[in-house]
């Protein structure tokens, strides 16, 4: 995998969460990024509303590819730069275009016991 194919799986994994027929002004995936698991919210922002999608379920391979990239994100990123992330927020707009931020502090759910 490289940087782009795991931005590609960001994208079409945050899509498929909503009616491709339905207009949006951006969609938003917020990731939390632990040492073996991950968690996600998304979002549908439009005119003003932000709604999340109710009763769509992901194939399984979905959440699978999606956990991929973000590790590989992880990963490679460190690798990199030396900078551990914890978390992203991937934004895509209705042009393709997207937007991604990296979070460098550990939330309260991946905080856990400590």
């Amino acid at each position: 995998m490289n940087t782009e194919q795991a931005y590609n799986i960001l994208g079409n994994v945050l899509f498929a969460h909503f009616d491709p027929d339905e207009p949006f002004d951006k969609l938003e995936l917020i990731m939390e990024i632990g040492d073996g698991a991950t968690s996600r919210q998304v979002w549908k922002h439009f005119n003003g509303v932000n709604t999340q999608p109710i009763g769509k379920r992901l194939p399984l391979q979905a959440g699978a590819d999606l956990r991929k990239a973000a590790f590989f994100l992880r990963d490679n990123l460190l690798e990199t730069s030396n900078e551990q992330i914890w978390g992203l927020v991937f934004t895509l707009y209705p042009d393709s275009s997207f937007n991604i931020e990296y979070t460098y502090e550990k939330s309260d759910w991946l905080k856990g016991g400590e």
